[in-house]
């Protein structure tokens, strides 16, 4: 794996987590894993890893938020759901067995 390809993947993951966000795709591969075998970074990459690294950090910072926005609604839906449905009572009773 070339630092190229590990960026690529990177950038791919922080793709992915955009789309969840937005609520737009499901989680389909593990996390992405930081290499462990290329050494240290290329000069030439260190602008578009800054870059990255910038955009998890947003992502990270929205998690929270957007946890809370999903549990407000599941309370909403709950409350809308008890005040407007009936509890399930037995249609038929069995005498004979």
């Amino acid at each position: 794996m070339t630092w190229r390809e590990a960026l690529d993947r990177l950038e791919a993951h922080a793709d992915r987590a955009e789309q969840l966000i937005r609520g737009h795709a499901a989680p389909d591969e593990p996390p992405w894993a930081p290499p462990t075998d290329l050494g240290p970074i290329p000069d030439e990459f260190v602008p578009r890893a800054r870059q990255l690294l910038a955009r998890q950090q947003r992502l990270m910072a929205a998690i929270p938020a957007l946890l809370s926005d999903k549990h407000h609604q599941r309370r909403v839906a709950d409350r809308v759901a008890d005040a407007t449905s009936t509890p399930a009572h037995p249609v038929y009773l069995d005498i004979t067995a």
